[in-house]
């Protein structure tokens, strides 16, 4: 692992206290424990997303960017599942909302972050 898991991973961490912190707000009606469901699946998502990018890395741009392919795709799928089961269980639609706000920010944050990252050194 290098920084760059690092700083991921801290970027990763500040998105999740934002969105706890907005759990505690007035515009959120998410119950404690299903906020920190959301942190807890997103974490691990996030972090077999960044064991599939960075273990056993090399320093070829090609599989760099074939590796974030694979992780945004991972991290696509077992989101979109989770949600699946969240709904076919019949819980909260603001859970799958949530669930999926958090999805979208943190895909969202990490592709811009990598990419740049990417075009910027010709590795992550």
């Amino acid at each position: 692992m290098n920084n760059s898991a690092f700083r991921l991973g801290a970027i990763y961490l500040l998105i999740f206290g934002i969105f706890y912190v907005f759990t505690l707000t007035e515009w959120s009606t998410l119950s404690n424990a299903n906020a920190l469901f959301c942190i807890g699946t997103s974490g691990f998502i996030a972090l077999v997303g960044l064991l599939i990018l960075f273990v056993k890395k090399e320093k070829n741009p090609q599989a760099d960017t074939f590796r974030l392919l694979i992780m945004i795709t991972v991290q696509l799928l077992s989101f979109l599942s989770i949600c699946l089961a969240l709904i076919y269980t019949n819980q909260s639609n603001a859970l799958v909302l949530h669930l999926l706000a958090i999805a979208l920010v943190m895909i969202t944050t990490q592709t811009i972050y990598l990419a740049k990252r990417l075009k910027a050194t010709d590795e992550f």
